[in-house]
């Protein structure tokens, strides 16, 4: 029963942290699409990014990786619908300090990273 209460002690933590941990993936974003890019702090260390569509349809268009003053642009230019997932491998970990996400369309979708 201790060992219960604990693990549960430790969920409310990450969930209020703003993290959720799904497997090995770290929910860094919920997000609603639409209104100009978005700026999400990520400080860790990640290989993948992933972003899902929860509600709706999204439209990504790009994905900026920065590790302190650089930043890397990956193109996804993609239609993600209602329970799909677009992954983007950015090559080995890197230490990332954030993401910024220019989107479009009325969706929701989710970031997750791994690292």
């Amino acid at each position: 029963m201790h060992r219960n209460r604990m693990g549960m002690v430790v969920a409310a933590v990450l969930i209020a942290a703003g993290t959720v941990l799904a497997g090995d993936w770290a929910t860094v974003a919920k997000l609603s699409a639409g209104g100009g890019p978005k700026e999400i702090e990520v400080n860790r260390s990640v290989s993948k990014i992933a972003i899902k569509c929860t509600e709706g349809s999204v439209i990504i268009n790009t994905v900026v990786v920065r590790q302190g003053g650089q930043t890397t642009p990956h193109r996804v230019a993609s239609r993600i619908n209602k329970g799909d997932t677009q992954q983007i491998s950015i090559g080995t970990k890197l230490q990332v300090t954030g993401l910024r996400i220019s989107d479009d369309s009325s969706g929701k979708y989710e970031v997750r990273v791994k690292d």
